[in-house]
């Protein structure tokens, strides 16, 4: 063994074999700065990491970190919901980043019960509809790179242009319509009228429900 370096060695159990897979797909993906193997039997994955100690003391709890965000996506807890982990939604999204407080939005407009906690969207949506949201947003951001509105507004505009499955021209139309939004001055930006959370509430009367901060 080369000096300085250690072995050391975890077991994770599974449920499924769906599961071990899911579990030994990601550990591949995000374990490459560590030398490691995977033993793998019905019910139990055994990892072997071989390196310095400071290294695999950040991949032994990257690796349970791994096992605990598979479990939370594959089986709902005893009140229904998946935990998706937020690391994972985001390596997920292959284009422009996100606020995740409006994918929770998002997922309350479209019926789903959703929150944020300790490093996880909780909610009662399957893994694919929770992509299906965030890369919809996502779609949106890219479409309004050069659109004249404030940080906040541009939040206002996906979220509706998201939930109502219409491009920013007509979302932007809507929400002055409904006085949400408006130009500040002839050549400023968009701007919300009203505060942040307000237009969020004025928007659930008319288009859905769930308006309470993502963030409680």
């Amino acid at each position: 063994m080369r000096r300085g370096y250690i072995k050391r060695d975890i077991c994770i159990d599974v449920m499924t074999e769906e599961e071990m897979i899911e579990v030994l797909e990601r550990l591949s993906e995000r374990l490459n700065y560590v030398d490691f193997k995977a033993e793998s039997r019905p019910g139990r994955i055994r990892v072997i990491f071989y390196g310095p100690k400071d290294l695999i003391r950040d991949a032994m709890a990257e690796a349970y970190e791994i096992a605990r965000a598979v479990r939370g996506m594959m089986y709902p807890d005893s009140n229904g919901l998946y935990a998706y982990s937020i690391r994972e939604v985001v390596s997920l999204v292959r284009g422009v980043a996100i606020p995740l407080n409006l994918l929770v939005y998002s997922l309350r407009f479209k019926g789903f019960e959703a929150y944020l906690d300790r490093g996880y969207v909780k909610t009662n949506a399957k893994l694919e509809d929770v992509m299906s949201a965030a890369a919809s947003i996502s779609d949106v951001y890219e479409e309004m790179k050069f659109t004249n509105a404030t940080p906040m507004c541009k939040r206002l505009i996906a979220l509706y242009s998201t939930v109502m499955d219409i491009n920013i021209v007509e979302a932007i139309a809507d929400l002055e319509d409904m006085k949400l939004i408006r130009r500040d001055g002839e050549e400023g930006p968009y701007i919300l009228s009203m505060e942040f959370n307000q237009a969020i509430a004025k928007l659930k009367e008319m288009v859905g429900e769930g308006h309470e901060d993502p963030d409680n």
